[in-house]
């Protein structure tokens, strides 16, 4: 029975070293997302924060947040928060935000929107497009 408990405690140390390891060298993502701050976000924006939340609880990942209207609020995080914007406002525009600085950096690019939204997303290609329903 000692030599299965020495055998067991064993491959529990390699492998909890393999995973620490693993973890340690693994490549951290960027991620810039983009909160749509039109009028149209209104109905949805006591939701905004929540699926802000969800996003950042990727894992080894870095983000970088901007509005459509106010341009960046903060660059490589390792959360996201939005502060600063209490309510939607302005008209729907998605022009520039994929000439972000940030948005030509990320390794992956989000946009956080309504789905009643009227505004065109074709020019965002490879951007993954996250609609709040009202």
């Amino acid at each position: 029975m000692k030599p299965l408990l020495i055998w067991l405690a064993i491959v529990a140390v390699v492998f909890g070293a393999y995973a620490l390891i693993t973890a340690a060298v693994r490549d951290t993502r960027q991620v810039f997302v983009v909160v749509d701050s039109s009028y149209q976000m209104r109905p949805v924006w006591s939701d905004v924060q929540r699926e802000l939340d969800r996003v950042d609880d990727e894992e080894h990942a870095e983000f970088a947040l901007a509005t459509t209207m106010q341009g960046s609020i903060h660059s490589w995080q390792p959360e996201l928060t939005l502060v600063g914007v209490d309510t939607a406002f302005g008209p729907c525009t998605f022009e520039g935000i994929a000439d972000h600085p940030e948005a030509i950096e990320a390794d992956e690019r989000i946009l956080v929107t309504t789905s009643d939204n009227q505004c065109p997303t074709a020019e965002l290609v490879d951007w993954d497009i996250i609609e709040l329903e009202p």
